[in-house]
């Protein structure tokens, strides 16, 4: 079996994918039991740099809510150093 190649496409795509997954997973959450909301703004804010309608959103969050905001900022730099591997 080949291997994966991780490339910034090969990522592009699975970011796309993980994003629009947790979109439609919120909106499904939203009239069955779950975490409907969070999983939307999941999904928004991984898709933010790529789709200009999302990007907007994401600033419009951030100014609403910005201690919030730093919040998750900071716990997503974390997760990045924690998981980040030289290539």
């Amino acid at each position: 079996m080949k291997r994966l190649i991780w490339n910034k496409h090969t990522k592009l795509v699975l970011k796309h994918l993980a994003g629009w997954f947790c979109i439609v997973a919120g909106v499904i959450m939203l009239i069955t039991p779950g975490q409907g909301i969070l999983t939307i703004l999941i999904g928004v804010f991984l898709l933010a740099d790529e789709v200009p309608m999302f990007g907007r959103l994401k600033l419009r969050i951030q100014h609403r809510f910005p201690k919030t905001a730093d919040y998750v900022h900071r716990k997503g730099e974390q997760l990045r150093a924690k998981f980040h591997h030289k290539d």
